[in-house]
């Protein structure tokens, strides 16, 4: 099941370094500026533009059992947590 794209403004190539490593922390290794990830049944897609300062993720995986809303949640709260 995919989820919807989420977009997100104000990320600067500071910001974003700090949602490189958070995911790192949890397991998932974002290399470049955009590209797709995948850990435990979940695939992650992100398209970050430097010029615009935007950022986009999209779960484009998830396993049956875990929806759209607790996924989307979690990456809310790691792009909150990265001033």
């Amino acid at each position: 099941m995919s989820c919807a794209a989420q977009v997100f403004s104000g990320i600067t190539d500071a910001r974003f370094q700090c949602l490189v490593a958070k995911a790192s922390a949890n397991g998932i290794a974002i290399s470049g500026n955009s590209g797709s990830a995948s850990k435990d049944g979940i695939t992650i897609a992100w398209n970050f533009d430097p010029g615009s300062q935007t950022l986009t993720l999209q779960c484009t995986a998830t396993p049956f059992f875990l929806p759209c809303s607790v996924i989307n949640g979690k990456i809310h709260e790691m792009v909150d947590a990265c001033p």
